[in-house]
């Protein structure tokens, strides 16, 4: 048997759309603040550029720390200047030839043959990877030294890379 019909009962049973929404807000299925998801992943993206850059001081080793930026920048803020000399030492003595280009570049100026020999032997297997000014520059800069070495050594170096490249 079916029972009367009753309007109050009817409304009961169809909830409306604002109860409809409440609901699916309440669910576990449906996150509560779009903020929390937009926290989390800014926290998520911080966390792993911060465990990237630990790798990566791990993998560089003594490169990848504050000194090494310092000396680093010594040598730059020094270019020109009386102080370039030994700035370049100190960083040599310390860390060895290094892998940063434009730093590279300012080491083309420093005077003793056995680093020279060594910057352009570096710069020579990193120059395909460079962009075109970059490599430009390289090769002005031998042709330079070319011009105002005393060191057959050198000069015969920078002829053979020039060649090369």
């Amino acid at each position: 048997m079916v029972p009367p019909f009753d309007s109050d009962s009817d409304e009961r049973e169809k909830p409306s759309w604002r109860e409809i929404d409440r609901r699916r807000d309440r669910s576990r299925h449906v996150s509560r603040d779009d903020r929390s998801k937009k926290e989390k992943s800014l926290r998520s993206t911080w966390a792993k550029e911060q465990y990237l850059k630990e790798v990566d001081k791990l993998f560089t080793g003594k490169k990848g720390g504050k000194e090494h930026k310092t000396a680093l920048n010594a040598i730059h803020r020094n270019y020109g200047s009386n102080k370039f000399a030994s700035s370049v030492k100190k960083y040599l003595q310390k860390y060895g030839v290094p892998d940063d280009w434009s730093t590279l570049m300012l080491l083309l100026d420093y005077k003793d043959e056995e680093v020279l020999v060594q910057v352009i032997e570096v710069m020579k297997a990193l120059a395909p990877e460079r962009t075109a000014i970059e490599r430009h520059g390289f090769k002005d800069k031998l042709e330079i030294l070319s011009f105002t070495a005393s060191s057959s050594q050198i000069i015969s170096l920078v002829e053979s890379v020039l060649k090369e490249l």
